[in-house]
């Protein structure tokens, strides 16, 4: 997901901007392995060859039918959700591979989407009403920036908004928060470089495996930037 089209970005009421195609070279760190891979080492002992091709060609089919499902701007935002979903769906096979009881049930593709939408809808919701999400002006004026400003950290990939329940766009308010250091939070999105700003969202927001369980937010409040660092470029090179 690290190549990525040239992408529209909000730099005030009703303007738009277009994010530089530039970015941050930046090496490569290890990283704690996913779920799915954990998924996939603890089932290899009962795993053939066949199979798993079979699997793995249904696989494809299904995340290109789901693809072609959502407009062509929409599918990295859409990928990132599905990579966070499969990560909930291979902890679920975990917990069954383990010997407990489950009773996983069956959901067509087109309840699979409608649910993903519904879910990302009435979340961004939750983000606004709790001011997690600002509005352009409200971030401005919490940062005491120009419009100007704010244009240029967008183009800069300093900083990054996403879509709001009803469209517009809304930027995360630990931006201007006093508790987080700016400068830090600045050079972490610019490592995440042209993914959509919903998929940055998610990255910052979301407990991960390789940070002990913690969002980044939350291990850069404990000081683990190095470390959140190496999170933020292999969740830009998935």
């Amino acid at each position: 997901m690290s190549n990525r089209s040239n992408t529209r970005s909000p730099v005030s009421d009703g303007d738009t901007g277009t994010i530089d195609e530039a970015a941050t070279g930046t090496g490569q760190a290890p990283a704690a392995p996913s779920l799915a891979r954990q998924l996939a080492d603890a089932l290899a002992p009962n795993a053939t060859g066949s199979r798993f091709n079979i699997a793995q060609d249904t696989f494809q089919e299904a995340y290109a039918s789901l693809l072609d499902a959502v407009p062509r701007d929409d599918r990295p935002a859409l990928l990132a959700q599905m990579r966070r979903d499969l990560d909930i769906v291979a902890e679920r096979e975990l917990i069954l591979a383990s010997g407990n009881d489950a009773q996983p049930g069956h959901v067509s593709t087109r309840q699979f989407m409608r649910g993903l939408e519904e879910q990302e809808r009435q979340q961004r919701q939750k983000d606004v009403a709790s001011h997690s999400l600002l509005s352009g002006p409200e971030l401005r004026a919490r940062l005491e920036v120009t419009p100007q400003a704010l244009s240029a950290a967008l183009k800069a990939r300093r900083l990054f908004a996403l879509r709001g329940a009803s469209g517009e766009y809304v930027y995360p308010a630990f931006f201007a928060d006093p508790r987080h250091d700016r400068h830090t939070l600045e050079k972490v999105s610019k490592i995440l470089g042209d993914l959509p700003g919903a998929a940055k969202w998610d990255f910052f927001t979301v407990p991960r495996l390789s940070l002990g369980g913690k969002s980044p937010l939350e291990a850069l409040a404990k000081g683990k930037l190095d470390a959140v660092m190496a999170a933020a470029r292999a969740y830009a090179d998935e």
